[in-house]
């Protein structure tokens, strides 16, 4: 999972957007991103470079960048964050519709590597028999396994 932005972080990336969008029409447009590049150390790039990193951000289609294609081009990350409950929910419905069943250790393993959060074998069995005793899991159990999950991963990850 992906590293929320403080509000700090999102004004500084307001500001710098700003600065960019000279004529504050709410998104920087070929050529206002071509100045910036062009006052940029190193060679400038060529017309058709801006135009194809404009591309590549430019998620909507709309031949700009807007703020949300900003962040995501300067983080990496997907700006707003996908909402991750829907992601689970998403995840979970693959294997059992309804939510109001449970699913077995291998459907888990396969959930969890279908999210990219690879589950060890010992994380199965501490999950699995602390739960019901009978080797399933509900979702709302595996919601909050998630949500504890990624709380100890942000936690662990601030002392890295």
């Amino acid at each position: 999972m992906s590293r929320k932005l403080s509000p700090e972080e999102i004004q500084v990336f307001k500001e710098l957007f700003d600065s960019y969008d000279t004529d504050k029409g709410g998104n920087i447009s070929v050529e206002e991103f071509a100045k910036v590049m062009s006052q940029s150390p190193g060679k400038p790039p060529s017309q058709a470079e801006v135009e194809q990193i404009i591309k590549e951000v430019d998620l909507d289609g709309d031949g700009t960048i807007n703020f949300n294609e900003f962040i995501t081009m300067m983080t990496g990350q997907p700006y707003p964050p996908p909402d991750e409950d829907a992601e689970y929910t998403n995840a979970w419905r693959q294997y059992e519709p309804s939510l109001k069943g449970s699913i077995t250790q291998s459907q888990l393993r396969q959930l969890m590597a279908g999210l990219g959060d690879p589950i060890s074998d010992v994380e199965i069995e501490q999950l699995v028999n602390n739960v019901d005793g009978e080797g399933k899991i509900s979702f709302r159990e595996f919601e909050h396994f998630m949500k504890n999950r990624n709380v100890e991963d942000e936690i662990l990850s601030g002392y890295q």
